[in-house]
């Protein structure tokens, strides 16, 4: 039987996410009440937990839901931020940390408020896209949180160059291999906020904007968690 179409802002997503919020509380809490050694080993298996999963994902998605392998590349933003994050977590890079927070906040945490899942509760597809951007939403948050991320208005700037670097890389991708990740070519399919943004190739500009502003937000949440839960005083800075 097929599962029901997806409602989002009905019941079954404001719990979902609730679930979602629920476990990042959790995890980060740990992480906070820990020593910072035992935080790092955390950061650490959760770095490792990132890149099992989507081995995992990749897949369940080909066998299963038929997704063609060539989308399996790395080339959305979601996608990079497991493998960045993992590397991110497991060696402590500031860069990659600032990476991680900046694009996870600034994008991927729209995909659990403005969600896009092909078939609602029960599917696979459903629990696949929740636990995909619930899990880098985590990290991103413990990155913060439980690591001790020191953010400054530099740090959205290596985050932006960053971007735009990715960005390039993937418009050569995309044509080298026809695809449209990161919807540089032409928008998607399917209805989502990017409508609102303008035609192509309007919207790129409009999210470059929106992504902007949306990096200097989070900074200033950022600043203003950290004012509130200051660093511990036997955290020792990332490694640059």
């Amino acid at each position: 039987m097929r599962a029901p179409p997806f409602e989002p802002f009905g019941l079954l997503h404001l719990v979902t996410v609730a679930i979602v919020l629920a476990v990042i509380a959790a995890v980060v809490a740990w992480g906070r009440r820990a020593s910072i050694d035992d935080a790092r080993k955390l950061g650490r298996a959760l770095g490792a937990t990132l890149v099992v999963y989507y081995v995992v994902e990749s897949v369940v998605r080909v066998t299963m839901l038929g997704v063609p392998p060539v989308l399996l590349l790395p080339m959305e933003l979601c996608s990079a931020l497991f493998f960045i994050g993992a590397y991110a977590l497991y060696t402590g890079n500031a860069l990659a940390l600032e990476v991680l927070f900046f694009w996870a906040f600034a994008g991927t945490i729209h995909a659990l408020i403005t969600p896009t899942p092909g078939e609602g509760f029960p599917s696979l597809e459903y629990v696949r896209y929740f636990v995909c951007h619930g899990l880098l939403v985590l990290v991103a948050t413990y990155a913060v949180l439980a690591l001790d991320l020191a953010l400054s208005w530099k740090s959205v700037l290596r985050a932006l160059l960053a971007l735009q670097l990715w960005e390039l890389l993937v418009a050569a991708v995309d044509l080298a291999l026809d695809q449209n990740f990161m919807y540089l070519r032409h928008p998607p399919p399917s209805p989502t906020l990017i409508d609102s943004l303008g035609p192509w190739p309007v919207y790129l500009v409009s999210l470059e904007l929106v992504g902007t502003v949306s990096f200097f937000l989070w900074l200033g949440v950022a600043l203003a968690v950290r004012r509130l839960l200051p660093a511990r005083p036997l955290a020792s800075p990332a490694v640059a």
